[in-house]
C-alpha cells in the first residue's frame, strides 16, 4: 500500500527505535511527528553501543552516504541518534513534549492527549520504552526483573587503564566483566565498561522511559562496591573502577525482560522496549527496535490495507519478541539462576570489608 502526506503518523519517544521508525515512514509519504519528552537532543548524551549494523542503519537512511564510522564495535549512543535525526524533516521531532495518555483508541482516529489538546492520528506508535504509557492500550504484559543488573563504568582512557575483563563464580553465581573503548561526543575516546550482577529486586529502579539514554551518574556509588569488585576479580578490576567513580561515572541498570502478547491494537501499536525487553547480552535493544521499524516499512509496502499490513507487523514483532525473550531468559541462568535466592552483594562480603552505612 502507499501512503500519502496526509496518513499522519504520531510517534511518541524520540530515541534510536523512534526515529527509526520516523525515518522508514516519512521514506514511505506518510507526515510524521515525533513527540520526545525530554527538553533537546541526544547528540551529547548516552553511552557506548557494543556493536552498530550499518547495513541496517543504510536501511533506514538510504539516502545517506554510508558511513563506515557507524558499523563494527564501540560507537557512541549521540552519533547515532544524530545520524538518524538527520534524516527527518525540520520540525518532525518535538521535544519537551510528555504525552499523558490516549484516547478514542477503538477508533480509526486515535488521539493523544498532550497539556490542553488532543490532537487524533491515523497511527499511533509507542516507542516510549521500558515504562511506556502506550503500552497498556495495546498489552497487559508487564516488564519482569531478570534478578541481575549491569553496572556500567564510562570513563574517559587518559584516566584509566583499560577497561578489565573476566568472569568468577561465587555460591553458584556467575559475575563477568568486560569492556571496550569508543570515541564520545567531542572526540574525546572513553573506555566503556560493565559487571554482571546479582541484585534483589529491591535493591534496583524500575525500567525507564527511554532506557538507552542511561542514568545520570550515581551522586555515591554504594559502599560495598569497591570491595566486592575486588573480591570478585582483581586489584586491576578495583583500579578500573575507582577511576571510573573519581573521573567518569557509574550507573546501576537492572535487567527487565518482556514479550509482549500482542503489539497492535487498531491503530496504536508497540516498537522497541515498549514491545520487548532483554538483557544486553541478547545484543538486542537498540538493533532490536531499529529492525522493528523495518519489518513495520515492508509490512506497509506489502499489504494491501493497513489492517494487513499492522497484522503482519504483530506477527512478526511477537513471534521475534518471544524469540529474543527466551534467549534472555538463557542468559538470566548465569547470572540469576532460576530457583536460587538473590543475595545482596553487600550481604556477600566478608565482614569488615565494606564501610558502615
Amino acid at each position: 500500500m502507499k501512503l500519502s502526506n496526509r496518513f499522519r503518523v504520531a510517534v511518541v519517544g524520540g530515541s534510536l527505535g523512534g526515529l527509526s521508525a520516523a525515518n522508514v515512514l516519512h521514506r514511505l509519504g506518510a507526515d510524521v511527528q515525533v513527540f520526545e519528552a525530554e527538553a533537546q537532543g541526544f547528540q551529547q548524551r548516552g553511552g557506548a553501543l557494543g556493536s552498530v549494523d550499518g547495513g541496517l542503519v543504510h536501511a533506514i537512511r538510504p539516502d545517506a552516504d554510508a558511513d563506515t564510522r557507524l558499523d563494527g564495535h564501540g560507537h557512541f549512543y549521540g552519533a547515532l541518534w544524530a545520524h538518524l535525526y538527520a534524516g527527518l524533516p525540520a520540525g518532525t521531532v518535538r521535544f519537551g513534549v510528555d504525552v499523558q495518555a490516549l484516547d478514542a483508541v477503538q477508533s480509526t482516529a486515535p488521539r493523544l492527549k498532550i497539556s490542553n489538546h488532543a490532537p487524533s492520528f491515523d497511527l499511533i506508535i509507542g516507542a516510549d520504552g521500558g515504562r511506556s504509557i502506550v503500552r497498556p492500550y495495546v498489552s497487559q504484559g508487564r516488564p519482569a526483573y531478570a534478578g541481575y543488573t549491569v553496572w556500567r563504568g564510562l570513563v574517559p582512557m587518559g584516566d584509566a587503564v583499560g577497561p578489565p575483563s573476566g568472569s568468577t563464580s561465587l555460591a553458584g553465581v556467575r559475575y563477568d566483566t568486560l569492556g571496550f573503548p569508543f570515541v564520545g561526543a567531542g572526540g574525546l575516546s572513553f573506555w566503556n565498561c560493565g559487571v554482571y550482577m546479582a541484585m534483589p529486586e529491591s535493591e534496583v529502579e524500575r525500567p525507564s522511559r527511554n532506557r538507552q539514554l542511561g542514568r545520570a551518574a550515581m551522586r555515591q556509588v554504594p559502599d560495598w562496591f569497591l570491595p566486592f569488585i575486588e573480591m570478585l576479580f582483581d586489584q586491576r578490576s578495583t583500579l578500573f573502577w575507582r577511576d571510573c567513580i573519581a573521573h567518569g561515572k557509574v550507573t546501576q541498570h537492572a535487567v527487565w525482560e518482556f514479550a509482549a502478547e500482542r503489539v497492535v491494537h487498531e491503530r496504536v501499536i508497540l516498537l522497541g522496549d515498549a514491545a520487548h525487553m532483554a538483557s544486553p547480552r541478547t545484543g538486542a535493544g537498540a538493533y532490536t527496535a531499529m529492525v522493528d521499524a523495518i519489518v513495520l516499512g515492508k509490512s506497509l509496502e506489502q499489504a494491501n490495507t493497513l489492517e494487513e499490513a499492522l497484522q503482519l507487523y504483530n506477527d512478526s514483532t511477537v513471534a521475534r519478541g518471544r524469540q529474543l525473550y527466551q534467549r534472555s531468559r538463557a542468559a538470566a541462568a548465569y547470572f540469576a539462576p532460576e530457583g536460587r535466592p538473590i543475595a545482596s552483594p553487600k550481604g556477600l562480603l566478608p565482614l569488615g570489608r565494606h564501610a558502615r552505612s
